[in-house]
């Protein structure tokens, strides 16, 4: 059995560091159009979208012609513009966060058209004219991108906040809990971002 298993550990060391695996590191940023959803339903106001920013660093692990693994460290700047009922001063909601997508890219063959998807942890670093939100949002995101063969990147798309902002679907704290989405101040982005990929 221990000769099986040390023979298995060859073979994949062997395997990969054979393996031809194109790593880039890079840079990203662009512009968040960020809101905050239910707000209408729990605070009374009318929430409108926070146009705002993301920039951080990437690494790229081309394994196939069809895979890229690409995770990311991101500051990403979110929250929302809101409006009480009954008044017409607007106030901002601001959430900083330190960004952790792990992003899968799938290629169309042949050309620089991927999708992307992407587990992200956020971390909240700072925030304003809320109180106590939750330090960590777990969330999911999705994109449509291209590759250049210059290096240069685009992309368009999307992240789900999954973690009410009060954890109120995890653990407020206070025994209050629920799962009813109706109920949850969930944070969702659109992004639009430009990059660049450097050869090593």
């Amino acid at each position: 059995m221990k000769q099986l298993t040390i023979i298995l550990i060859t073979l994949f060391s062997f395997t990969f560091i054979n393996a031809q695996v194109e790593i880039k590191p890079g840079i990203k940023g662009g512009m968040n159009i960020a809101g905050l959803s239910n707000l209408e339903e729990n605070g009374g106001v009318r929430s409108e979208k926070l146009t705002s920013f993301h920039i951080g660093g990437t690494l790229s692990f081309k394994f196939a012609k069809f895979y890229t693994l690409q995770p990311e460290i991101l500051y990403s700047k979110q929250g929302s513009d809101y409006r009480v009922t009954g008044s017409t001063e607007t106030y901002t909601t601001e959430l900083n966060y330190l960004s952790i997508p792990v992003n899968n890219k799938f290629y169309i063959k042949d050309s620089g058209i991927n999708f992307q998807i992407a587990p992200v942890i956020d971390i909240l670093l700072s925030h304003k004219n809320i109180y106590k939100p939750q330090s960590v949002d777990i969330a999911f995101a999705a994109a449509v991108g291209y590759d250049i063969s210059n290096g240069l990147v685009m992309s368009i798309g999307y992240k789900q906040g999954l973690t009410d902002l009060f954890g109120r679907n995890v653990d407020d704290g206070y025994g209050y809990e629920t799962t009813e989405v109706s109920d949850l101040i969930l944070n969702n982005v659109i992004q639009l971002s430009v990059g660049y990929q450097f050869k090593l």
